[in-house]
């Protein structure tokens, strides 16, 4: 084994590989994706031929599809790919466990030297993956990742809402995301083997990949509309990946409500002491029920709210500890 040593001063031990540089895993989320497992399965190789022609003649590869609890027949599709290729692997969960879990059984899975992340509905461009090696096999990066020049082919709200959550997530966290950054990149296996070392039980991985550092350099890509049906990613889905991007990485909201709260306690602690003397020196009566009732009013949806973020902190505590696994696999190929 050997150590990395981390920014927190833990060390994650994490295993020693001695591995043939030029190997590559592809790592495949997949989740109600029948229609599409054929299709990319065809474009990906092809990209990978063109990897062994002309830039390593030794180049081997592996592609890892993981199934993550669909409900139609995608594990049947990769299964036929199983027969076909010895070097298609399959991880099939026993029920939908999330991107993130099946982000991490590909990673633990992968064996090569270097991996690709990258998605089934071809919204990601294979073409890339070529590119990206050649930069990993000649030294000049240990991480490229793929970021998209535009928000164009989304809808004006979803374009909307992303920008927001990237400004609010950069001005909270130490840790930094690109506007427009995606899952889709090729990491070295030492990158890999710390970030599966992380046993971070609400994983967000977009963060988690600049955590780590290492060199990175950046690929721009054109948005491609899916190959087949529609993404899965509802808008409440959506909000509930960026809460969990926000709360993973800063604990800012909880400074924030601590700020807020010592303000308002000011204010109403200097506002008492104006009527009290108001009222000995100048007999003047408080009057103003309604503003005083809309003031508790608000003051009791302040609280609320900042025990709805303290609830959120505790929440990721207790099924922290809990220690239960991040995913179940029914089947491995």
């Amino acid at each position: 084994m050997k150590h990395i040593k981390t920014s927190n001063k833990k060390e994650c031990e994490i295993p020693c590989r001695f591995l043939d540089k030029g190997s590559v895993s592809i790592v495949v989320p997949c989740y109600n994706e029948e229609a599409s497992i054929s299709i990319f399965q065809n474009e990906i190789i092809k990209i990978l031929t063109n990897i062994k022609d002309k830039i390593n003649s030794n180049f081997e590869y592996e592609i890892i599809f993981i199934d993550d609890g669909s409900q139609d027949k995608t594990a049947l599709e990769i299964k036929k790919l199983c027969n076909k290729f010895n070097n298609t692997h399959l991880i099939k969960f026993s029920r939908n466990f999330g991107k993130e879990a099946a982000i991490l059984a590909g990673f633990r899975m992968a064996k090569n030297s270097s991996i690709v992340l990258i998605d089934v509905d071809l919204q990601h461009p294979v073409y890339l993956i070529e590119k990206m090696y050649e930069i990993w096999y000649s030294n000049e990066a240990d991480i490229i990742y793929a970021i998209r020049k535009d928000r164009k082919g989304e809808s004006f709200l979803k374009s909307r809402l992303s920008e927001i959550f990237y400004k609010i997530s950069n001005i909270i966290s130490d840790v930094k995301l690109k506007p427009g950054v995606s899952d889709f990149r090729l990491m070295d296996k030492k990158v890999v083997d710390i970030l599966v070392a992380m046993n971070e039980y609400h994983r967000f991985s977009k963060a988690m990949f600049e955590w780590v550092g290492f060199k990175k350099i950046a690929l721009e890509y054109d948005y491609a509309p899916r190959i087949n049906g529609k993404t899965s990613w509802s808008y409440m889905k959506l909000f509930k990946y960026a809460v969990e991007g926000m709360i993973s990485f800063s604990t800012t909201p909880l400074k924030i409500s601590f700020w807020i709260g010592l303000m308002i306690s000011f204010i109403s602690g200097t506002y008492g002491i104006f009527i009290v003397f108001d009222t000995i020196i100048n007999g003047n009566t408080v009057k103003g029920y309604p503003s005083m009732l809309t003031i508790i009013l608000f003051l009791g949806g302040i609280q609320l709210i900042f025990l709805g973020i303290i609830g959120q902190y505790i929440a990721r505590i207790y099924e922290q500890v809990k220690d239960r696994p991040h995913y179940i696999v029914e089947e491995e190929i």
